[in-house]
């Protein structure tokens, strides 16, 4: 449930150079920030102990969709979606060149990963699939909405399960949506993590319905080879904010992320009343404490920050992407282990906002910094060959952030137009952002590279997925459509400082959806853990499904070698 929310903000030209502000800059984005803040609460999160299945359900298979909040006006977003075919689009954007296998590195192994009908939760199917993956040394973990699937390498399949009867959660209280995986290779004890939203109630005269959970379970060992309870520690928590007063709000679009000892998962707080979004809502765990689990599951602490303060719905301050640290950053004086996390703001804007959590396995606080780059704003949406359809390119929002040390790279979808006179693509961006720490002791950012790419006129380019190897390449798989191109994924490959690099097209759609404008939030990518060098990479195409009617998602994985 990760659809954009409707907010207009004016279109800005493009600021050529880079702006580095104080921890505390004074603009819009910071207000109610000074410094480092404090947590709003901590506490201690206990495992799951029950070990029961979610009941099966008495229904026949009938389609489901994941739906965007109703605080989204539709008409409104439609509005906002529209204006931006025509509206004043940043330029120069290069073009990637994608030739076709076998004339190109292809990527190996590709295989199929799950699809609309193998990810059904007790007798329910989804659009769209919002998929991710995740690798450990010896195995592939996807999630879509709304089941898990376990791989070797090779693409052999070792288990599947709904995500309710994985988390043993009750399907009255709402089937489980938008997951997200991880592997952390930084511990003794390295895990995957996994994590699902719950929510019922919103928009409903009775409060006593109102209920929103947030589900998160780690691995009991390396290299997992099934879903029972006893391989996986579960975790389950509130996901209410505000419960008594006028803001009231359940947490939608996971972010989660890594780094030496944290666990990072942000969310967007969403009114149960009108679905009006609240706050950004950004959680530490001690990672280290999670992840010493092979004899028992042990108690979390958990501290949670609240970045915008006082002030409820401030787009400024949405949608906190978390780094996925796969080497160290550095500590520094005053600060050990820190975490850090990106975010754009929502709709036009050249600002980025650097976050960072440091301290957590004693007493954590998280500093902020604003950075002026590229402008961006939310991109149209892509046609689909021979329908009046378009799909759903999503908003700015960041998408992912992988790290290497003090280097960390995101990425989101953007509006943009190669040719001047024409209607406006949707492009993507990808901030390149060195941290460090000010003599003070307060953080310190700067872009250092910002590539804008896309697929050049009448192709548009959307959520995208992204993770850094050793040497400071990037893999990732973007999904790309348009009037005479079918819903499909794209691997890729960036050098430091340079354009991305088309590989191939792992994914090619065979048909075009006629009846919805969701293909999905995001995409799964992840450096491998064994060597830090090849991608691992999770995308969507629109293809038939055996046994659905109609044009349906697929999802594929790939390992991509630079």
């Amino acid at each position: 449930m990760s659809g954009p929310r409707f907010a207009v903000l004016p279109v800005v030209a493009i600021a050529a150079g880079i702006l580095v502000f104080g921890a505390a800059a004074s603009s819009p984005a910071s207000a109610g920030f000074r410094g480092e803040q404090q947590p709003v609460q901590s506490g201690v999160l206990h495992p799951i102990t029950a070990t029961s299945a979610a009941p099966a359900s008495p229904f026949a298979l009938v389609p489901a969709t994941a739906s965007r909040p109703a605080s989204v006006d539709p008409a409104a977003y439609s509005q906002e979606k529209q204006a931006a075919l025509t509206a004043q689009a940043p330029m120069g954007a290069r073009v990637v060149d994608v030739p076709q296998a076998p004339t190109v590195p292809f990527v190996s192994p590709n295989f199929p990963g799950l699809n609309r009908l193998t990810a059904q939760n007790h007798g329910f199917i989804f659009v769209p699939p919002d998929t991710t993956i995740a690798k450990s040394p010896l195995r592939v973990l996807e999630g879509t909405n709304s089941a898990l699937r376990l791989f070797t390498n090779a693409g052999g399949v070792l288990a599947t399960a709904d995500l309710n009867t994985f988390f043993g959660a009750p399907t009255a209280n709402g089937l489980l949506f938008d997951p997200k995986v991880i592997f952390d290779r930084l511990s003794n004890n390295r895990r995957f993590w996994i994590v699902a939203l719950q929510k019922k109630g919103n928009l409903d005269a009775d409060p006593t319905n109102d209920l929103s959970r947030i589900f998160f379970a780690v691995a009991r060992s390396v290299d997992p080879s099934n879903f029972l309870a006893t391989s996986w520690c579960r975790y389950s928590f509130t996901g209410i904010r505000d419960a008594a007063t006028a803001n009231k709000s359940w947490a939608d679009f996971p972010q989660i992320g890594v780094g030496n000892d944290a666990f990072l998962l942000a969310t967007n707080q969403f009114k149960f009343t009108n679905n009006g979004f609240t706050f950004a809502i950004l959680r530490a765990f001690r990672k280290l404490v999670a992840e010493n689990n092979a004899v028992s599951c042990p108690a979390i602490p958990f501290f949670n920050f609240q970045p915008a303060g006082a002030v409820a719905g401030n787009f400024d301050v949405f949608a906190l992407q978390p780094v996925h640290a796969n080497t160290a950053p550095s500590s520094f004086t005053g600060t050990t282990n820190p975490a850090y996390a990106l975010s754009t703001m929502r709709g036009s804007s050249n600002r980025y906002h650097v976050w960072r959590v440091r301290n957590v396995s004693t007493s954590p606080t998280l500093g902020h910094v604003v950075l002026a780059n590229r402008s961006y704003a939310i991109p149209p949406s892509s046609p689909q060959p021979g329908t009046a359809v378009r799909l759903d390119t999503g908003d700015n929002r960041v998408l992912g952030a992988s790290g290497i040390g003090n280097t960390f790279e995101g990425i989101f979808t953007s509006l943009c137009n190669f040719t001047p006179g024409t209607l406006n693509e949707s492009c993507t961006l990808a901030p390149r952002v060195v941290v460090g720490q000010t003599s003070t002791g307060l953080l310190s950012a700067a872009i250092v590279e910002n590539p804008f790419m896309g697929f050049g006129d009448n192709v548009f380019a959307h959520h995208p997925s992204i993770a850094l190897n050793f040497s400071i390449k990037a893999g990732s798989s973007w999904l790309r459509s348009g009037a005479a191109l079918r819903l499909s994924s794209i691997a890729l490959i960036k050098n430091p400082l340079a354009a991305w690099a088309g590989v191939s097209q792992y994914a090619p759609g065979t048909c075009s959806y006629t009846t919805t404008s969701r293909t999905g939030d995001y995409s799964g990518a992840q450096t491998d853990p064994s060597n830090l060098n090849t991608f691992w990479l999770g995308g969507e195409q629109a293809i038939p499904v055996a046994g659905l009617a109609g044009c349906n998602w697929a999802t594929r994985i790939v390992q991509l070698v630079p």
